[in-house]
């Protein structure tokens, strides 16, 4: 059986640096998500407000969009 090198050492100790890196990011992401996820709860009015909002967004893009070909168009 061989013993692992000096290199393979370092590698596996910069892996696990990545590793801890990487949870917490993870970690991080999932406080953001959780946050995320209670505001939205909490707030069922403004989660219908906001797709009013995103409605009449793509209401008014769709007309506009015709008026800008002819004020910038060929």
């Amino acid at each position: 059986m061989t013993t692992p090198t000096q290199d393979t050492r370092d590698r596996v100790i910069r892996m696990e640096g990545k590793v801890e890196q990487l949870e917490r990011k993870i970690d991080d992401l999932d406080a953001k998500v959780t946050e995320m996820h209670q505001l939205l709860t909490q707030a069922k009015g403004a989660r219908w407000m906001l797709m009013l909002m995103i409605g009449v967004g793509g209401f008014v893009a769709a007309k506009i969009t015709p008026l800008l070909q002819y004020t910038f168009g060929k």
